[in-house]
């Protein structure tokens, strides 16, 4: 076999592209796993705020078929307008007037509120026999502010 005088460094020149080769393809992948884990910590995080709000509805609802009267009920969600909305205690099972918030103390914070509303819109006058229950729970990822959203509309059932 002859070499030739003009292929002394062509394996150095091998090495350094296979260098920026494997470098560019660890940068992906590392971007890859980085954005995989941001996305399920999202997923988890909407999943788990969609929970919290089905559960402010089944105890809303809860509230409804345990009151005596659908006028009993009425009478203790009308305070929770757009504009002072509240949140649903589970022992004992009631309304308390104001947002709940969930590890307040900690940067994972978590809101949960229902407002109750005619289903067009507007404060409940008391002799509805439909009241939309509106629920948004609310947390924050570093800087951006998640939420999640569910509503209903409770009718009555019983009569009055």
């Amino acid at each position: 076999m002859i070499k030739k005088d003009n292929e002394k460094g062509i394996a150095l020149v091998e090495v350094i592209a296979a260098l920026g080769i494997a470098v560019i393809v660890i940068t992906a992948l590392v971007s890859l796993s980085i954005f995989t884990l941001r996305s399920a910590l999202r997923s988890k995080l909407l999943l788990e705020g969609t929970k919290l709000a089905n559960r402010e509805l089944e105890l809303t609802r809860a509230l409804r078929d345990s009151s005596g009267t659908w006028d009993g009920f009425l009478t203790s969600v009308a305070p929770c307008t757009i504009a002072s909305p509240c949140s649903m205690n589970v022992s004992p099972l009631g309304v308390s007037y104001v947002p709940f918030i969930e590890n307040a103390d900690t940067t994972e914070a978590i809101t949960r509120q229902f407002t109750a509303t005619v289903p067009g819109g507007g404060d409940l006058t008391g002799t509805e026999d439909t009241v939309r229950v509106s629920v948004s729970v609310t947390w924050t990822i570093g800087a951006d502010v998640k939420s999640a959203y569910l509503y209903t509309d409770l009718t009555n059932w019983r009569g009055r």
